[in-house]
C-alpha cells in the first residue's frame, strides 16, 4: 500500500522524486500493492463457499536510494503497518472450465514518517497517521486445476476509501483510484505435490490524484517462491510450508503532472527472505509469516517487509 501526504518541504530533487508529488508534497513512494503479500499458493484459488485472512503487514526502512542505488545523506526513517481483512467467495459453478473467485479487501493502516532535517511541519518532523485506507476489490478472477499446476488470472480496482485531504498531514489514503491485472501459477515439481513454486504477478495502472494533477507511473511487482510441504502428522492433515521466498517492485511508466527531472525518475526494489505456513484440518485454518531484506533498490526506500497472516473457511 502507498500513503500519500502533502507538506512544505525543501530538500534534494532524488529526495522530492520519491516522497514528493508537487513541490511542498509527499508522493508515493511505491505502488499499492503490497509486495510480499502473496507468497505461496498464488495459482490455487479457495475451496467453494466463503473463507476469511487477516494479514498484518509491516514495512519500515531508515535508508533511502538515489538512481544509481546510493544510499543519500539524509536521516530519514519510515515504517507501515497494515492490517488486511479479505473475506472471499467462490461459487460452485464453473466459467469457462474455471472456478469464479470474487475476493474484497478492507485494510487500515498505521505509518509514521520522520526526518527532523527534512520537514518544516509537524511535531520534530514526525508525521503519522492512522485509519482506514484503500480498498481493493477483486470482481473477476478465474481459476484453472491442472495436473502438475493451478493458473489464476483477474482484475482488481483499488479505491481510495480512507481519508484524503490535498494539503493534509494526516491522510490515510492516497487520493487516486489503481486498476490491476493479476496472475498467479503455483507449479507441483513432484507428484504429491509437496514442493511447488510459487508466481504472483500484478501490473497497476492509475488515475490522477485528487486535487494535485500528479498521475502516479505505472508499477509490476512479482512475488515468487520455492517451498516444501511436511507433513507433521500421520494423516497429513496438519502440514508445515517452509520456502525461501522474494519480491520485486517497479516502476514501468514515468509520472505525470511533476517537473521533468522527477518525471524521469522510475523506482524499484528487490527482496530476498523465507516464508512459514502451518496448516490443519480444521476449517481450513492456517497461520503463515514471511521476513523479506531488501537489497538493490533504486528512488525509493530499503529496508525490510514481514507478513503474519492467518485464516479459515466458513
Amino acid at each position: 500500500m502507498t500513503i500519500c501526504r502533502r507538506a512544505l518541504i525543501a530538500f534534494p530533487v532524488q529526495l522530492a522524486f520519491l516522497l514528493c508529488s508537487a513541490a511542498n508534497a509527499f508522493s508515493q513512494v511505491r505502488g499499492v500493492y503490497s509486495p510480499g503479500s502473496t507468497l505461496t499458493g498464488a495459482g490455487t484459488v479457495a475451496s467453494p463457499g466463503f473463507s476469511y485472512s487477516n494479514q498484518l503487514w509491516y514495512g519500515a526502512s531508515s535508508v533511502l536510494k538515489g538512481p544509481q542505488g546510493d544510499s543519500l545523506p539524509l536521516e530519514v526513517s519510515l515504517s507501515l503497518w497494515i492490517d488486511n481483512n479479505n473475506l472471499v467467495y467462490v461459487p460452485k459453478f464453473k466459467l469457462l472450465g474455471a472456478t469464479p473467485e470474487f475476493t474484497v479487501d478492507i485494510a487500515f493502516s498505521n505509518d509514521r514518517f520522520f526526518g527532523p532535517t527534512l520537514l518544516s511541519a509537524g511535531s520534530n518532523g514526525r508525521v503519522p497517521a492512522a485509519g482506514l485506507t484503500n480498498t481493493n476489490f477483486v470482481p473477476f478472477d478465474l481459476g484453472w486445476h491442472f495436473k502438475w499446476a493451478d493458473v489464476q488470472t483477474g482484475y482488481s480496482v483499488t479505491a481510495p476509501t480512507g481519508r484524503y485531504v490535498p494539503g493534509a498531514l494526516s491522510n490515510v489514503s492516497n487520493g487516486y483510484w489503481t486498476n490491476a491485472w493479476q496472475a498467479g501459477a503455483t507449479i507441483y515439481l513432484t507428484k504429491n505435490k509437496a514442493t511447488q513454486i510459487s508466481l504472483f504477478n500484478t501490473y497497476a495502472w492509475n488515475t490522477t490524484q485528487q486535487g494535485t494533477g500528479i498521475h502516479p507511473g505505472q508499477n509490476d511487482s512479482l512475488d515468487y517462491s520455492l517451498s516444501q510441504t511436511f507433513p507433521l502428522s500421520k494423516n497429513g492433515k496438519w502440514s508445515l510450508l517452509v520456502g525461501a521466498a522474494g519480491y520485486g517492485q517497479w516502476q514501468t511508466t514515468r509520472n505525470g503532472g511533476q517537473n521533468q527531472v522527477r518525471e524521469a525518475l522510475k523506482y524499484s526494489v528487490d527482496a530476498a527472505g523465507f516464508t512459514l505456513n502451518l496448516s490443519s484440518p480444521f476449517r481450513g485454518f492456517f497461520v503463515g509469516t514471511s521476513v523479506l531484506w531488501e537489497y538493490a533498490a533504486r528512488n525509493t526506500f530499503q529496508g525490510r517487509t514481514m507478513t503474519v497472516t492467518g485464516g479459515f473457511q466458513f
